[in-house]
């Protein structure tokens, strides 16, 4: 749902009948100043989709996962995603967004976008900061109706650099985040540290941890116990029992939290986290509702809650 009281809404939208711009198909072009209480409810992503913070601050949710957004932020979808948007209520987004899917005769834009999917593959945070591009989405507003020589050509032109910075953000961020092959035990065991506090939704198995080190599983182990004192098993369990308590105590359901931390299954993460803390998640979540049942005062105030 996009609230009726949005201050601004321009878009053109080719759902139906996409519009061929050389090497990429548009779906759909535009901008949304939002009210207070905008929010765009969960939808199914058809194609690639690009939203651009302009202002404000806001949330963006994929596949159930919940990340800040400012002006600069630039989020990825790809086909298949579950997308929403929830505009922040003292500082409204305004951005734009851009759908498309590469023309499968365009080796060009077919490779970009098999690029941009493949460094985002196992990934759930699907963000980059892209500072002062938004004369990018400005000039493809001015070309998605015009007559203009070539101005088919100009919108994938426009629209390609925005893939290539995006792929080189992806890349740098990797490189700047762990560097292959350090050399010291205790750098090596701090980039693991704020890898798995940063990263704890997209980690399944600590193995995984070795591509990304470059070093093999033993040794990662190794390294961060004789500089921590602590196992990876236990600092991977810790940060995960964290974040669970957290995203419950935010509100969301066992099911999603045990699914955002890409747990097995529900038992198994009811049964990790009563061991943990001594009681199950459900049992977590009445506790914090009793507490605000409390902490809330009673009679003072009708009821104004109402759907958004």
């Amino acid at each position: 749902m996009i609230d009726q009281y949005n201050r601004y809404h321009f878009e053109n939208k080719f759902f139906d009948n996409p519009k061929k711009c050389g090497g990429l198909f548009i779906y759909q072009l535009g901008e949304m100043l939002c009210h207070s209480s905008t929010v765009i409810l969960p939808h199914n992503q058809p194609c690639y989709e690009l939203t651009y913070v302009l202002s404000g601050s806001g949330t963006n949710i994929t596949n159930n996962v919940e990340t800040p957004i400012n002006p600069g932020d630039c989020t990825v979808n790809f086909p298949g995603d579950i997308h929403s948007i929830v505009s922040d209520e003292h500082k409204p987004l305004r951005y734009a967004f851009c759908g498309f899917m590469p023309n499968p005769d365009d080796p060009v834009c077919t490779a970009l976008t098999d690029e941009l999917l493949r460094l985002f593959h196992g990934t759930s945070e699907r963000l980059l900061r892209l500072k002062e591009e938004d004369s990018v989405f400005y000039e493809l507003f001015a070309e998605i109706n015009s007559s203009d020589f070539m101005a088919a050509e100009m919108i994938t032109a426009l629209l390609s650099r925005l893939l290539i910075l995006l792929i080189r953000a992806k890349k740098k961020e990797s490189k700047a985040f762990y560097a292959p092959r350090i050399k010291s035990e205790v750098i090596l065991a701090y980039q693991i540290q704020q890898y798995l506090l940063h990263h704890i939704c997209e980690i399944k198995n600590l193995t995984d941890l070795e591509p990304l080190f470059n070093y093999n599983y033993r040794y990662l182990t190794k390294c961060f116990k004789k500089t921590t004192g602590e196992t990876l098993g236990e600092y991977h369990a810790r940060c995960r029992m964290n974040t669970a308590r957290k995203l419950l105590s935010d509100g969301l359901s066992v099911t999603r939290v045990s699914d955002t931390l890409k747990y097995s299954s529900i038992h198994v993460f009811t049964r990790s986290f009563k061991n943990y803390f001594g009681m199950t998640p459900t049992e977590y979540r009445r506790n914090i509702r009793q507490a605000d049942d409390l902490a809330s005062p009673k009679g003072d105030f009708p009821d104004e809650s109402h759907a958004l």
